[in-house]
Order: C-alpha cells, then sequence, then structure tokens
C-alpha cells in the first residue's frame, strides 16, 4: 500500500503538472526523479512563487551540467596541501621550483586522463538531492534580497541565471560554497552600502589581492573543489574566473564568466569576470589588480582599443558561460554528424553576448569550394597559433553563401568547413571593417619585392620607450659617482625593437660604463665586449649598476660596474622588446595565403635585421615564421612599404 501511494505521488507531480521543460528533467532524471519532486512540491506547499520559479528553472536546466568523477581526487590533492604547508613554513624552499618538480612526479605514475578526465562524468540531475537544492535556493535568494545594491538593479531573471545556481563551470564538484564565502566575505555588500557599487566591488576584491596569475604553475592539476585553489592561491584566468563567480554570488549580486574563443588579432583565447548589474555588463580582470586599466573601462572591449604592451584589443565573438540550456545552430541539426561539429558549438551552456561589448555586423561570405557531404554549416576563423584557424561563429549554408551574425570588425577571418576534427578552409580571406564592408585578399600575378623587419606587431608602448633612448650618451669613468665621467658615443637616432652594438674606442680603461639619459629609460640587456688579438670577441663580466629616477627629475643611466678598469671596444644594447624583430643569424620561412591555405615563398638565414623577398604576390595575405625559436607570428599585408598586421 505504501509502495502505491508513493507511485501515485510521483505521477501525480510529474505526468502535466509542469512545463515541457521541467517534465522532460524529471523524465531525464531516472531514479532520482524522486529528489527533484521533492523540491516541487516543497515550494508549492510554501507559496513563495519566486522561490518556486526558481526551483522550476534550476530543475528544467539540470541536464547537460556535469562533474568529473573524483574517485581518485585523493592522488592529487597531495598537491595543493603540500604547496599550502610549504607557503605557510618553510620559507626558505624555493617553493613554484619545488612544487612542480612535485606535480611531476605525481603525474608520472598517476595519469589523468585514465584517473580523471576520461572516466565517465556524474551527470547532476541523476546524483543531486532535495536538500541540497533546497538550501541552495534558500541560500541564493536570501542573498538575493538581503543585497542593498541588488533592489532596485538585479532583475528576477538574472538573479534566476546568475545568483542562483550552483555551478557555472562543467567539471566541478558540487559544493555548499554559498556559506563558505558568505561568512568569509562577513556580509561585505551589507555592510558597505551606500557607498558606489564598484567602489563597494574593489573593496570586497582587496580581501583576495593575494591571488596571482602563474600560467606555468601546476599546469593541469585538476582543481575541482574551490578550496583546493584556495590553498594555491595561483594559476591561470579560467580557474580564478571559476572562484570569483562564487565569491560575489554568494553575496547576491550577479557574477558571470565571458569569453573570447580566440583573438582577432592576436593568439590564444581568454576569459574574464562581469558583473551583471542595472542592464549593464560590468568587466575586469579575474586577477584584480587596482587602477588596471582593464577594470570597468568600456573602452577595452568596444574593438577600437589598443593597449599599450598588448597591442590591438580585438574581439570576433564574446559568449558567456550559463546554467541554462540552449541548443542551437549545428548541434540542434539531427542531420550534422556529432564528430563534424567544432567543439565550440558543442557547448550548450553558453549565450553570444557579443553586442554588449562592441557593435557588432553580419556579414554576407561566399564560398569558393564546394562543401564535403552532409555540410549544412560552414564556420568563420580567425587566425590561432602555428598558422591554425579558429571556428569562432556558425552559418547555414544556403546556395553556396552563409550569413554569419554578430561579428566582430577590424579583424581577418576565413570561412571554412568542418570534417572530422580537420578545418577546410572553403572561402576568400577578407578583412571586415567597422562599416560592415568587407575587402577580400585575392593575391595578384603582379609581384612586389617586401623587406619584413617583424614576426608580429609591436608593441606600441614598448616603441615609445625605445624612442626615448634617442640622444643619450654612452659614457664611461673610473669614479662610481661618474664626476669623471667621459662621454663616448651619443645614441642619436630612435632605436628599434632589437638589438644594437656600438664600436668604441676610449683613450685608456675605465671601470665603469654606463648609457645615460635625460629621459626615463629602460633596456633589456647592456653588455660589453673586447675584442683579443686573434680578433674574437670575448665578453666582460660586469656587476649591474643604475639610478632611479626621482619625480621631478628623469634623468636616467643604466651601466655595468666591472670591477677594475679595462679595455672595451663594444658596447651592445637592446630595448625592452617582445622578441619578434627578425634576429640576425636566425632562419624564417614566409609564408602567402591562398584562400586559407599558407602556401611558402621560401626560406632564409637573417644576415642583418631585416629581410629582403623579391616576387612576392601583391593583395595577399603574408606570415613570417621563425624556424628557430618563438611562438607569437600574426598575418600582415604589405601596403606602401610597410607591414600592415591583422
Amino acid at each position: 500500500m505504501k509502495k502505491i501511494i508513493i507511485l501515485f505521488i510521483i505521477c501525480t507531480y510529474s505526468c502535466s503538472k509542469y512545463s515541457s521543460e521541467v517534465e522532460n528533467a524529471l523524465k531525464m532524471a531516472g531514479s532520482n526523479e524522486n529528489e527533484l519532486i521533492k523540491v516541487l512540491k516543497h515550494y508549492e506547499d510554501e507559496g513563495n512563487i519566486e522561490k518556486l520559479k526558481a526551483a522550476e528553472f534550476l530543475i528544467s536546466n539540470l541536464p547537460y551540467n556535469y562533474s568529473y568523477d573524483t574517485t581518485n581526487l585523493h592522488k592529487y590533492r597531495i598537491v595543493p596541501d603540500t604547496y599550502d604547508s610549504i607557503k605557510r613554513f618553510d620559507k626558505k624552499i624555493d617553493l613554484f621550483v619545488y612544487i612542480n618538480k612535485f606535480w611531476d612526479s605525481i603525474q608520472g605514475i598517476n595519469d589523468i586522463d585514465s584517473n580523471i578526465y576520461f572516466r565517465p562524468v556524474i551527470e547532476d540531475i541523476k546524483v543531486i538531492k532535495s536538500n541540497f537544492l533546497i538550501n541552495n535556493i534558500e541560500e541564493a535568494y536570501a542573498s538575493w534580497k538581503s543585497n542593498p545594491y541588488a533592489k532596485d538593479s538585479v532583475s528576477f531573471e538574472d538573479f534566476r541565471e546568475y545568483i542562483l545556481p550552483y555551478r557555472q563551470v562543467q567539471g566541478k564538484s558540487i559544493e555548499n560554497w554559498r556559506k563558505f564565502f558568505k561568512e568569509h566575505n562577513k556580509n561585505h555588500f551589507s555592510s558597505s552600502y551606500p557607498i558606489h557599487f564598484t567602489k563597494a566591488c574593489d573593496l570586497l576584491f582587496e580581501q583576495y589581492t593575494d591571488y596571482n596569475y602563474k600560467y606555468d604553475l601546476l599546469r593541469e592539476l585538476p582543481l575541482l573543489k574551490f578550496k583546493d585553489f584556495m590553498k594555491i592561491k595561483s594559476g591561470k584566468c579560467t580557474v580564478k574566473c571559476w572562484l570569483n563567480t562564487y565569491i560575489v554570488a554568494s553575496e547576491g549580486i550577479p557574477m558571470v564568466i565571458d569569453f573570447v574563443p580566440a583573438w582577432g588579432t592576436k593568439e590564444y583565447n581568454h576569459e574574464w569576470n562581469a558583473l551583471v548589474y542595472g542592464k549593464k555588463t560590468i568587466y575586469f580582470e579575474p586577477f584584480w589588480v587596482k587602477n588596471n586599466s582593464w577594470m570597468y573601462n568600456n573602452n577595452m572591449m568596444n574593438n577600437l582599443f589598443e593597449d599599450e604592451l598588448g597591442g590591438k584589443v580585438r574581439l570576433p565573438k564574446v559568449y558567456r558561460n550559463t546554467f541554462s540550456t540552449h541548443i542551437e545552430g549545428p548541434i540542434s541539426d539531427k542531420r550534422v554528424k556529432y564528430e563534424n561539429i567544432p567543439s565550440l558549438f558543442k557547448n550548450i551552456k553558453k549565450i553570444d553576448v557579443s553586442d554588449r561589448y562592441f557593435k557588432p555586423v553580419d556579414v554576407d561570405v561566399e564560398l569558393t569550394k564546394d562543401a564535403p557531404d552532409d555540410a549544412y554549416y560552414a564556420y568563420l576563423c580567425v587566425l590561432g597559433l602555428n598558422k591554425q584557424w579558429i571556428p569562432v561563429q556558425w552559418g547555414k549554408i544556403n546556395n553556396n553563401k552563409v550569413l554569419f551574425s554578430k561579428m566582430g570588425t577590424d579583424i581577418v577571418y576565413q570561412p571554412a568547413y568542418y570534417e572530422n576534427g580537420t578545418i577546410i578552409p572553403c572561402g576568400i580571406p577578407f578583412y571586415l571593417a567597422a562599416n560592415g564592408k568587407t575587402t577580400r585578399f585575392i593575391s595578384e600575378n603582379s609581384k612586389q619585392s617586401v623587406v619584413l623587419k617583424q614576426k608580429y606587431p609591436e608593441a606600441r608602448g614598448l616603441v615609445k620607450e625605445a624612442k626615448l633612448l634617442k640622444s643619450s650618451l654612452v659614457q664611461a669613468a673610473n669614479r662610481k659617482d661618474f664626476e669623471d665621467a667621459i662621454t663616448l658615443e651619443k645614441i642619436d637616432f630612435e632605436p628599434e625593437l632589437r638589438p644594437y652594438e656600438i664600436a668604441i674606442k676610449p683613450k685608456k680603461k675605465y671601470r665603469y660604463y654606463r648609457i645615460y639619459s635625460n629621459n626615463k629609460i629602460s633596456l633589456a640587456n647592456f653588455d660589453l665586449f673586447n675584442t683579443n688579438p686573434l680578433g674574437k670577441e670575448i665578453p666582460i663580466k660586469g656587476v649591474s649598476i643604475n639610478n632611479l629616477p626621482k619625480e621631478m627629475d628623469l634623468t636616467t643611466w643604466i651601466g655595468l660596474d666591472l670591477g677594475k678598469a679595462q679595455d672595451v671596444s663594444t658596447i651592445k644594447f637592446s630595448p625592452k622588446s617582445n622578441l619578434n624583430h627578425v634576429m640576425k643569424g636566425l632562419n624564417y620561412e614566409l609564408f602567402y595565403v591562398n584562400k586559407g591555405e599558407f602556401i611558402s615563398l621560401g626560406r632564409k638565414k637573417a644576415d642583418s635585421y631585416q629581410l629582403n623577398y623579391k616576387n612576392i604576390p601583391k593583395n595577399a595575405l603574408l606570415y613570417l615564421h621563425c624556424l628557430d625559436e618563438g611562438q607569437q607570428e600574426r598575418i600582415f599585408e604589405y601596403k606602401d612599404g610597410k607591414q600592415v598586421w591583422h
């Protein structure tokens, strides 16, 4: 009889009472269905309409959320524990070197893929418990309602999507993080009110300034529980973004993770955090640095900005992680094989938020290559590392044409098909201007000669610093205070971002050498050499010396103390750079792009700090690759004797 009653209750609450999305989720829950029904019934009995809608939202979007299996996670958690212990109790150890070696040894005996990532994932909908969901709803709702900043600036819809969910990142463990951070933050926003909202945010994140970006620290360590990361407090942007969502959402303010799948004018991808507040997207870098130009700067992501050191900031697309499910494009089309969909578009927990960052344009593209069998979609790509095209948007093929929507501008794009994990270029690369006009790069039969100095665009800030070296003096002295200094040479040119050497002939030996300037200058290196009787150049060892410019006096000098007076025949120096100038003695290969394919124009060894090529197709996209070192390389066109970067 008892079993019959239970079955009756389940049937009553799952047969027709809810939306189709909730009904579908209940079916997908399998044996866990009753746990979800308990949540719904709890809020029906309570009578709070908003909480009931919140419960329905969570349950209807539970499908496709998952955690990695943590059965074997204990094999790796010793690493953050060790890191934390050494950091607190042994200050003499080089922690970065030690912990990376320790991590290497752990990986050597415990394969991460077989222990974590290649194991079947745990679907939230199959395991999540009613008491966890109810507690999550109660704490999220209370934090939203009690935060005075949220009262008129955070809608129920934004609460539901960005505060209510217990996860914004797939794969992480299901944890009750709200209570922890609420206590850790000490109800920060309530106690900060009524100071300006962003100031209140600053004060909150100043509590977490001991977290640092370190790309090479414990790479690939599975950080699936937030307290493990809190022991390390260092890592990449992805993991700090994840933690930030917990820190802020626990206070009842929507914190999201937005990302660019590939930059439009440089390598790699990126993700960052944004506050969704008062119908605005207020974005910032995940590792909080006070007064950083990337904080709350609406110009940073508008596809018009150029960073002094990072170069042009161009976004082809911006997407946002969501808890809600969005099945669209090729993943929604049953005709398309799963293996013929780029990984970006297999992700159904994201939305396109490009228009919240920049003014996007739609672009029609004509395809020049027949589609593979069963290809119904094409993809618009930007250039990544190693001449690889990275898909950032999809479009339906219609009579050999494709409309790509909401694209970023001032970017070069390449249309392509995608089949079995391979990008197949299928059109002519083009530049998309802010007004929506396109310029196609069709290599011409007519040829030109080119002079190439860079394989990657120069950072504007570094160029400015290098120019400050003009009019600097090369001086020598035997007194440490340079009271007896003589001037050997004057730098009467604006240095490029490459090494320079100056031959000198002092009449006697000197102990101290320097480059002296009335500007605030900096150098990557400053070295001295002498030539032995056989004509061989011998480096001279010395100790670096310099002065510190004062607030009202920018006079700067950078030099070497040789320990004793010595003969010097050559001074070598380099401005600070990103090491992407053509370097004498290195080997290079030049390519041009023909309908998305990179065609070699030959290899050369640089005998100076520039490369000269003849018979290069006009109107072609070019790409200079260093065969010996470095990763940063970009496409460019050659116009009016200059490299124009894209």
